[in-house]
């Protein structure tokens, strides 16, 4: 029903679009330059309609790099403006009859107005369309970004949702980006120029779902090296920038409901909270008393252990209520003070809230090795997880900008978010190794907590603007914790399933975090850092040659604090023990009644010295570098960027003896790129990078992690090793107009000292697998990227088509890892973990600006990736491709309303692991699923109100 529904609108929207019969207003704009008229690039052209019914509307846009520009509209009189830095501006009135077109062709002139260039370049738009694709152009890597106008043309909602969009890249588990198909550990992001806080204990990510779209001013990734880049990097780097000040003051209210298919209307389950989870954090409610010792192990009193295990609370049971409609809310205020001519100064506050619930059912299964005569693998168990999750995500953006003069700018950015997710797990299903009948539970709580600053400064040097310089200094918090994260299994004889016996609580003999466990976690993490910058153009006498010269500095302290803590209860005296409580429901099962010394249960700590660690990283860079072009022929830069790092961790093994990392290394990293343009619209540029990737904190440290829902458990190694990238890039762009592009490219890598994680022969039980992480011997990744964004109104000038505008980007990745003689019991080459084969992103886009209409439809893609590592007789795991579509129809109506809906992942298709259980490098019909869920089809709707 809901496609047929959504087929329904795309119909009538059709039709509507279809009605439009306009006339188009087309032009070039030139300037007098040395006794000839040449057209002028980026000359901001207007069109304000002089009729009645629409007086005072209008459209405008910016000329194309030959001076040209077009506009369809509605029959009528209009008034053509166009004004560009260093003029006064021209306008011409004109009259447009239905069908027709008209040139209006307007020059530039009356004498030129003296202008201080260095106002210009501090008020430059850099989220545009096309100021992204022209920063695309001049860069000297090989680079891909999107801007704020584009942002606003969906209705991705986080920017996990929007750097999906920008080619070469996928998002993993909603948060995690992956480029190049490489995981995220092989990719540094920056926040407004400062390196962003990771919240994750198990990897070096950071969550982009942290950051709400509306917050960001243009995300750009860099996928070839360059010396002022950071070095620790292969899939790319992901400069993240959010909203500066706008050109006028701006007040604006937004909401959006949305509806999940599956989710909401319906029953949903989760542990009892805190009055303040609605704010993203737990106000204490979660936390162990505050009488509680440091360790149980001290404690050898049995009643003084019964009393303290009568202190936790008895909260092993699900409430039930039913699933509201997600809600989210937004306010973002801009202004600016001062005056003309004088100092500049503005100020942006964005504050988002956003509550959302989503249930699934995830089939869950496992099995023992295959049998090639049977062609199947018997099954060790079989699971239904029904898994409810309510987020809630608080976000505070507060930024200043100072135009001091003409030749300084600073700008103090700020970004604070809280979040927190309640996560219930409510599994069922058959254990047919253990015989047993099971009903299984997991409640786990996780508040994140983000803080990013920056401030920055630009100042030009001198009398004029041959010499600048640029300095940051950064700032970012992260934490996380997770209280009181439990987990219970209960079970029943297959025999007594179909007799609906009572299921009885299963009890480990020593401390689980898994049977009646209950598992502490906080993670702090703290980043300084401090960048310089400085560049210094040279004077040469040959016409059109630019030489320019780039130095700095950068450094950076990261200290992480990690601790975890965890217990269970068990029987407390196995002679005297009353079996028949297990037989209770989970709601009297550990009443205080039932915690005592004889009969009863009792608490015993499971902490151990590996659950903890600490880690420092210091790294001091430097670079230099030299560019040297030919204007509009050639570009070539060039140079080395030095890195002195320094990694420390202290930790300990799960049977108390110390481990210390203290390695310092320092890598010498050089990088060369170069770009020939072909005309005005064509080039090709090519690059060479070498580049790092080291080791994090929680990969070097021993500290053991029980994934319920994967049924894994991971650890790290203190022994892993920097390994070291060669990057090489090549890529043919073509730039139709200022916000089109066309382009093809290669890529290749190599891998010295790869860091994957394996999978440890000989361990596990029950369908667990343990992992580690270690030093491949090497890899290599080789891949082809292309994109097309093209509007369609210079082959269709009337009718919807001429709105048209179309996305394509897409990815083949072919890689390749060799672990070597020391990883025995595995395949010796395969994909890199977490790999994909190939990504695609394909929209459309409809605008119709003069009647503020706008209609997309996207598609996204992904081949299969590999997602656990297996050994022998322990099949490889594999996420399969999906078809995600989303669609989203925005209309203006009047000066300050406009609405919005969108329907997203609108197939709905399910997310399964399949593993390859006849280990022949191939997935077959023969290969058995592992896992499987739909997320929902998800609609919203929603209207913003501007001031």
């Amino acid at each position: 029903m809901m496609i047929r529904h959504f087929g329904l609108s795309i119909a009538l929207l059709s039709t509507l679009f279809g009605l439009a019969q306009r006339g188009t207003i087309t032009g070039t704009v030139t300037a007098m330059e040395n006794g000839k008229a040449e057209p002028q690039p980026f000359a901001s052209v207007t069109v304000r309609s002089s009729g009645v019914e629409n007086k005072g509307t209008s459209t405008g846009a910016s000329t194309d790099l030959d001076g040209k520009y077009m506009f369809k509209v509605e029959p009528g009189n209009y008034t053509v403006v166009t004004t560009m830095v260093g003029y006064p501006s021209v306008e011409k009135a004109v009259s447009v009859i239905e069908d027709q077109s008209v040139t209006v062709d307007l020059e530039l002139n009356g004498g030129a107005q003296e202008m201080k260039a260095v106002e210009v370049v501090k008020e430059k738009r850099v989220e545009t369309e096309t100021a992204v694709l022209m920063e695309t152009r001049k860069s000297d890597q090989v680079v891909n970004g999107i801007g704020r106008q584009q942002i606003a043309k969906s209705q991705d909602r986080t920017a996990g949702d929007v750097v999906k969009r920008i080619p070469g890249v996928t998002i993993i588990n909603d948060r995690f980006v992956m480029i190049r198909g490489l995981a995220d550990r092989y990719n540094t992001v920056l926040l407004n120029d400062a390196v962003a806080p990771s919240l994750e204990a198990d990897k070096r990510a950071f969550s982009f779902d942290l950051i709400p779209s509306g917050a960001l001013d243009r995300i750009l990734i860099y996928k070839s090296g360059a010396p002022e880049l950071p070095g620790d990097f292969a899939g790319g780097v992901v400069k993240v920038a959010t909203v500066g000040v706008p050109e006028k003051n701006e007040t604006k209210l937004n909401y959006a409901a949305s509806y999940r298919s599956g989710t909401t209307f319906n029953d949903f389950y989760k542990s009892q909270g805190s009055g303040t989870d609605a704010l993203g954090f737990d106000n204490g409610f979660r936390k162990l008393p505050s009488d509680f010792p440091a360790n149980l192990y001290d404690v050898s009193d049995v009643q003084q252990l019964a009393a303290l295990g009568r202190e936790m609370p008895n909260n092993w049971t699900a409430q039930k209520s039913t699933a509201t409609p997600d809600q989210r809310a937004g306010f973002f205020i801009a202004r600016r003070f001062g005056k003309q001519g004088g100092n500049t100064y503005g100020n942006v506050t964005s504050i988002d809230y956003t509550s959302t619930s989503q249930h699934y059912t995830a089939h869950n299964y496992n099995y023992n090795t295959y049998d090639l005569t049977a062609q199947r693998s018997d099954t060790i168990y079989n699971y239904t997880d029904n898994e409810y999750l309510h987020n809630v995500r608080a976000s505070v953006l507060h930024n200043w900008s100072a135009l001091i003069g003409t030749k300084t700018k600073l700008e103090f950015r700020n970004l604070f978010n809280q979040l927190g997710e309640d996560r219930t797990t409510m599994r069922t299903g058959r254990d047919l190794e253990g015989n047993s009948d099971v009903r299984n539970y997991a409640f786990r709580y996780q508040q994140r907590t983000i803080y990013s600053g920056q401030l920055h400064g630009s100042h030009e040097l001198g009398n004029s603007d041959m010499s600048t310089l640029n300095w940051t200094l950064g700032y970012g918090k992260g934490i996380n914790k997770e209280p009181d994260f439990r987990r219970v299994r209960t079970q029943r004889d297959l025999d007594q399933a179909d007799a609906n016996g009572p299921y009885h609580l299963v009890l480990a003999s020593g401390a689980s975090t898994l049977d009646a466990g209950r598992f502490f976690s906080d993670l702090n993490e703290t980043v300084m850092s401090g960048k310089l910058d400085f560049e210094q153009k040279i004077r040469v006498k040959k016409e059109g040659l630019g030489v320019k010269v780039l130095a700095g500095g950068y450094t950076e302290r990261k200290d992480r604090d990690f601790s975890a803590r965890w217990m269970s209860f068990k029987m407390a005296n196995l002679v005297g023990f009353d079996n028949s409580q297990l037989s209770l429901p989970l709601d009297q099962v550990f009443s205080t009644d039932h915690i005592n010394s004889t009969t009863g249960f009792k608490l015993e700590e499971g902490t151990n010295p590996s659950d903890k660690y600490t880690g420092a990283n210091t790294l001091l860079a430097g670079y230099v570098s030299g560019q040297v072009s030919m204007e509009k022929k050639w570009n070539v830069s060039g140079g080395v960027r030095v890195e002195n790092n320094r990694q420390e961790l202290t930790s300990a093994t799960y049977g108390g003896q110390k481990i210390g990392v203290d390695k310092q290394l320092i890598f010498v990293l050089p990088s060369v790129n170069a770009t020939w343009n072909f005309g005005e619209k064509s080039l090709v540029r090519a690059g060479y990078s070498a580049t790092v990737n080291r080791p994090e904190f929680r990969e070097l440290a021993p500290f053991s992690f029980y994934d319920f829902s994967t049924n894994n458990f991971i650890y790290g190694n203190p022994n892993l090793r920097t390994a070291t990238i060669q990057n090489a890039d090549v890529r043919y762009e073509i730039y139709p107009t200022l916000n089109e592009v066309l382009s093809l490219g290669a890529f290749v890598k190599n891998f010295t000292d790869p860091i994957e994680m394996f999978y440890v022969p000989g361990t596990g039980g029950g369908g667990t697998r343990n992992f580690t992480f270690g030093n491949a011997k090497g890899a290599q990744s080789f891949g082809a990227e292309a994109e097309v964004r093209r509007s369609l109104n210079g082959w269709f000038t009337e009718g919807w088509l001429s709105h048209l505008g179309v996305l394509f980007n897409a990815t083949y990745i072919h890689s390749e890892v060799d672990l070597g003689t020391t990883q025995g019991g595995q395949s010796a080459t395969r994909p890199m973990m977490g790999q994909s084969p190939y990504v695609l992103n394909a929209g459309l886009y409809f605008s119709q600006p003069e009647k503020k209409l706008q209609y997309n439809i996207l598609y996204n893609i992904c081949g299969q990736r590999l997602f656990a590592i297996g050994s022998v007789g322990i099949p490889d795991i594999y996420e399969m491709p999906r078809n995600v579509i989303d669609a989203t129809v925005s209309k203006g109506i009047g000066k300050h309303l406009e609405v919005k809906l969108s329907a997203q992942d609108i197939l709905d298709q399910p997310v399964r692991l399949v593993q390859d259980s006849n280990a022949n490098g191939s997935l077959e019909s023969t290969d058995e699923e592992v896992m499987s869920y739909r997320r929902g089809a998800y609609f919203s709707a929603g209207a913003s109100w501007k001031f």
